[in-house]
C-alpha cells in the first residue's frame, strides 16, 4: 500500500448534500461496494464532532486519542443505527489497528485524519487501496458541507433533491410516524425552508455539480452519468445499496422496504398531490419554483393568482390542524411557553413566506 500522503495526494474528494428526504443514503450505498470508491457506513458529522470535543489544533494531538473520541461520538456508524436501519458489525479492534498503522504516528492534520477514518474504515473491510479513485464524503447538511468544502476547496458536490412537494409530505408525515415530538411548527417552519435555501445554496456553489433526482436515482443512464462525473468505471454494484457490503433495506422512516437494496419506484412518488389543499399547492408552487428549471412541474403564476397568493399566505397548512385546535391550547399536559412558541414558529413561517413574496430573500 502507498503511503498515507501519496493515496491523499492522488485521489479526487466529493460530498453528498442533502436537500431533504430526497435519497442521500441511498446514494451513498449505491457507491458503497463500487470499485474505486471510498466511502463510509453513513453520513458522519464530522465539524459537529470537532466543535463537540474543541479540536481546534489536530497536529498538537495524538491521532490515537483522537480516534477514541470519534468512536466514542460516532460508534453507530460502526454497530447499528436505528434511524437509517443500518447495521455494520466492523471489527472495531482491527479497525483500530489499521488506523494506527496508516498514521504510523505521525501527527495528522484535520483533512489527514478524516481521510485516515476512510482509508482505515476501507481496509478493515478487506477492501483494495490501489485502485481507489474517490473519495465520498456524506456531509448531509449544509453547514457540514460548507466546511467540507473549505477543508477540501476542488471537491465535487452530489446534490440529491426531489419534487419539493413530495419531499415536504416525506419530511414531516414521516418524521412524525417516527418521532411524535416532530409535530411541531419548528420542525415544519425548518423543513419547508431548508428544501429551498440548501437547494439555492448548492447552486451558488462555484464546485463541480451533480444533481442527482430522487424519481431519476434508479435509472441506469443516470447511474452511468453519475459514475462518469466521479470518474471511476461502471459496475453494475452501483445498482443497489449496501453498507459494508450488506444490502440496505431503507431506513426507519420509509414506506417502502428493499431486502436488496435495488430502487423502489413507490419511494419517490408518495402522493403529495392528493395530501395538499389547492391553497397549499398554489403557495408552495411560489416557494418553491426555482425547482422548476429541473423538470419538475410547477405551475407559474400568473398575476391573478399572484395577488390571491398574498393573502392566503396566513392561512394554515393541511398539517397546521393542531395548533389551531382549542383541544391543543386547552390540553393541561402542554407547558403554556411550548404554546407560545408554537404560534411564534407559525408566524415566522409566514414572515418567511412574505419575504419570497416579494423577492427579498
Amino acid at each position: 500500500m502507498k503511503n498515507l500522503n501519496e493515496l491523499f495526494n492522488q485521489i479526487k474528494f466529493s460530498t453528498i448534500l442533502t436537500t431533504g428526504r430526497t435519497g442521500s443514503d441511498y446514494l451513498q450505498g449505491c457507491l458503497d461496494n463500487v470499485p474505486g470508491v471510498l466511502t463510509f457506513s453513513g453520513a458522519i458529522f464530522y465539524y459537529s464532532f470537532c466543535d463537540h470535543f474543541k479540536l481546534n489544533n489536530f497536529e498538537k494531538i495524538e491521532p490515537s486519542k483522537i480516534l477514541e473520541l470519534f468512536l466514542e461520538k460516532n460508534i453507530h456508524l460502526f454497530t447499528h443505527d436505528s434511524i437509517d436501519n443500518k447495521t455494520v458489525d466492523l471489527n472495531i479492534t482491527k479497525f483500530r489497528e489499521n488506523f494506527n498503522l496508516i498514521c504510523n504516528k505521525k501527527k495528522l492534520n484535520r483533512q489527514k485524519f478524516l481521510f485516515t477514518i476512510y482509508l482505515a474504515y476501507h481496509i478493515t473491510l478487506g477492501r483494495k487501496t490501489d485502485n481507489i479513485k474517490v473519495m465520498v464524503h456524506h456531509s448531509h447538511h449544509v453547514d457540514e458541507t460548507k466546511r467540507f468544502l473549505k477543508d477540501f476547496k476542488d471537491s465535487k458536490l452530489l446534490v440529491t433533491i426531489r419534487d419539493p412537494r413530495a419531499n415536504l409530505k416525506s419530511g414531516i408525515l414521516n418524521w412524525i410516524k417516527y418521532d411524535k415530538k416532530r409535530e411541531n411548527q419548528h420542525h415544519f417552519y425548518l423543513y419547508i425552508k431548508r428544501i429551498r435555501e440548501d437547494l439555492k445554496y448548492a447552486r451558488e456553489q462555484i464546485n463541480e455539480k451533480f444533481f442527482l433526482k430522487l424519481e431519476e436515482a434508479g435509472n441506469l443512464n443516470t447511474k452511468k452519468k453519475l459514475s462518469n462525473f466521479l470518474h471511476i468505471e461502471f459496475n453494475p454494484e452501483i445498482n443497489r445499496a449496501t453498507y459494508a457490503g450488506k444490502s440496505w433495506s431503507g431506513d426507519k422512516l420509509s414506506q417502502f422496504n428493499s431486502p436488496d437494496g435495488k430502487y423502489i419506484e413507490e419511494v419517490a412518488d408518495n402522493q403529495w398531490q392528493s395530501f395538499f389543499s389547492k391553497k397549499d399547492k398554489l403557495i408552495l408552487n411560489l416557494i418553491y419554483k426555482d425547482y422548476y428549471s429541473f423538470g419538475y412541474k410547477i405551475e407559474r403564476i400568473n398575476w391573478i393568482k399572484i395577488i390571491l397568493i398574498f393573502f392566503l399566505i396566513p392561512l394554515p397548512f393541511v398539517f397546521d390542524k393542531k395548533i389551531f385546535s382549542l383541544s391543543y391550547y386547552l390540553e393541561k399536559n402542554i407547558k403554556t411557553k411550548d404554546k407560545i412558541l408554537e404560534m411564534l414558529f407559525y408566524i415566522k413561517r409566514i414572515l418567511y413566506f412574505y419575504k419570497l413574496f416579494f423577492k427579498l430573500g
